[in-house]
């Protein structure tokens, strides 16, 4: 008759090798969930706060009067840093509105005294873009221009060439120095790329 077999003992330097293994498996699942939840909580954050500027104009303002208003408005949930702001008539730079409207319709174009313009009607107003922060659905003007008495064959030629022949190109940054560059054509707005730094422009727009 055989007797019952007598359960032999793991060594201990086994069963420390095997809760080591343990351990150390554990740290590393540990350290996964903390890697993919930090990821996931900076994606979080970076989405609640990335930004979407789209230039374009129009020539009517709120209140329905004839107005050309050029801007740059910001589509998206967080604010954007303006690095660089850049504008074009038949892709040729331009360095201001002053600049632009010689370009586009009027070579000898000079700026109307404010008091002239306005009693008129034909005031413009006009301001740089680059180095501002534009919040979340907040719009920044940076030409308007009335339609006066003595400015009507420049207004329309120059609401003529808005959606024609002057684009855009623009780049910004998020509160993370996420950057993006944007190009303009008219009404096309184009995907914003990904920059890691945005640009100096060559001729950039001031005012």
């Amino acid at each position: 008759m055989s007797e019952p077999a007598i359960p032999t003992r793991w060594p201990r330097h086994l069963l420390e090798y095997v809760s080591t293994a343990f351990a150390v498996v554990v740290s590393l699942i540990s350290l996964w969930v903390a890697i993919g939840t930090e990821r996931a909580n900076r994606q979080m954050v970076a989405a609640s706060s990335w930004p979407m500027l789209i230039v374009d104009s129009s020539n009517v303002d709120a209140e329905g009067r004839s107005v050309l208003l050029f801007r740059v408005t910001n589509a998206g949930v967080g604010p954007a840093k303006i690095r660089s702001f850049e504008v074009f008539y038949k892709d040729r730079p331009t360095t201001g509105a002053v600049s632009l409207i010689r370009a586009c319709c009027k070579p000898d174009f000079a700026r109307p005294s404010p008091s002239k313009s306005e009693a008129a009607g034909g005031f413009l107003i006009t301001g740089g873009a680059a180095g501002n922060v534009i919040r979340a659905g907040e719009t920044h003007n940076f030409i308007q221009m009335g339609l006066g008495t003595e400015n009507e064959a420049l207004w329309r030629a120059l609401n003529s060439a808005r959606n024609n022949f002057i684009t855009y190109r623009i780049c910004y940054c998020s509160v993370f120095d996420e950057c993006w560059i944007n190009t303009v054509k008219g009404r096309d707005q184009l995907d914003p790329e990904p920059v890691g730094k945005c640009p100096v422009p060559h001729v950039p727009y001031t005012e």
